[in-house]
This record gives structure tokens, sequence and C-alpha cells, in this order.
């Protein structure tokens, strides 16, 4: 077996054996045995655990980047764009549920943490990238724009990871249901703003 397809053997058996026992519950043994090689082969490949789960974690999230990318690059501004990056974010989660419990539901582990803020930032950006332009147009000029534009993109991202993890523990719920429900809570407030209206407190509370 060439030295890449081996790579990819033991990629995969790190990603189910993670899947299933947490980055501290996972023995480099108990992925050379998933991936039918030696430990030794295995440390040829990665020089360490903390190594393997990184490439496996940096390998899946290359895959999430680049469905999103695609699906929003062949989207039109506004609604449309909004719809087919949801959709293509809960079609990965829907088809790779073990990776997602990987990467999202183990943040609160000090060994992942860091990495998983990082892709969520990486994710934000370029959401604000993408509403920017658009934000502008309707409000030309106004300095709070990037700040407003940086933070929704940051609520966006968060509640959907909160809202894919939910729906986690209630798989009974179709996809489309999940989508149509997200498309609630972002689009409407979003287009709102699009057109132009903010909120205002209510003048005793000024």
């Amino acid at each position: 077996m060439a030295a890449a397809d081996r790579r990819g053997l033991i990629l995969e058996a790190a990603r189910a054996a993670f899947a299933d026992g947490g980055y501290h519950g996972t023995s480099l043994e108990e992925v050379a045995e998933r991936a039918g090689v030696s430990k030794a082969l295995l440390y040829e490949h990665f020089s360490s655990k903390r190594a393997l789960h990184a490439a496996m974690l940096e390998m899946h999230a290359l895959g999430l980047a680049e469905t999103l990318n695609r699906a929003l690059s062949e989207a039109e501004p506004g609604e449309d764009r909004l719809r087919r990056g949801l959709e293509a974010f809960f079609s990965y989660v829907e088809e790779r549920r073990g990776v997602w419990r990987i990467m999202f539901r183990n943040a609160g582990d000090p060994d992942v943490a860091e990495w998983v803020a990082r892709i969520r930032d990486e994710v934000a950006g370029a959401i604000v990238t993408l509403m920017a332009e658009e934000v502008e147009a309707v409000a030309p000029g106004d300095p709070l724009t990037p700040l407003a534009v940086e933070m929704a993109a940051q609520q966006l991202v968060g509640a959907m990871q909160s809202l894919a993890d939910w729906w986690d523990h209630h798989t009974e719920v179709p996809r489309e249901t999940v989508v149509r429900v997200a498309m609630d809570f972002a689009w409407l407030g979003l287009d709102r703003v699009r057109q132009g209206e903010r909120w205002e407190p209510p003048p005793a509370s000024r």
C-alpha cells in the first residue's frame, strides 16, 4: 500500500476511534488495531497521539471548509447564499456525525478547545467577508458597520453550532426542518437589517 493510502487509512481509523472514545479515552494501540497496522508503522506517519489527532481534525476541517465554499460560491448574495450555506453545513453534520462530535462536541477538552476556536474564527471570518459588501451597500460609511458584521458572524456561527449539537441528540428531526427553522432565526432578522432597519431601545432605557 502506498504511504499516502496508508496514512489515509490510519486517519480514518483515528476518526472512528476518537468518535467512540474521545481524545483521552483513545490510545494509539487502538487506532493501530483498527487500521490493521503496527504501532511502529503508525509512528512512521505520526509522532504522537496529539499529532495524529491534529492531522485528523485538520483533514475534516478542510473538508467542511471546501463543502461550504463550494455551496457559497454557487449561490446568489443574500437569502440564497445563506440557505445554501446552511444546507451544506447541516448536510455535512448529518453525513458525518462522528466527525462532528470529534470536531465540536469535545470542544471542552483543553487539547481540542484551542483548535476549535481557531476553526470557528476562520468560519466567522469567511462570513464577514461575504456579508460586509452587502451591509456596506445598505449603510455606506457607517462606522459601526464593520464591528456589527463581525458580531453578527460570531452569533451566526455560535447559533448554528449549538443547533447542530442539539440535532445530534434529536436525529429524528429531518434536516429540512432544521434548515427551515435556522432560516427563520437567521434570515428574517438579517433581511430586516439589510433593508436598513435597526433595533432601538425604548425611550426609558436610553
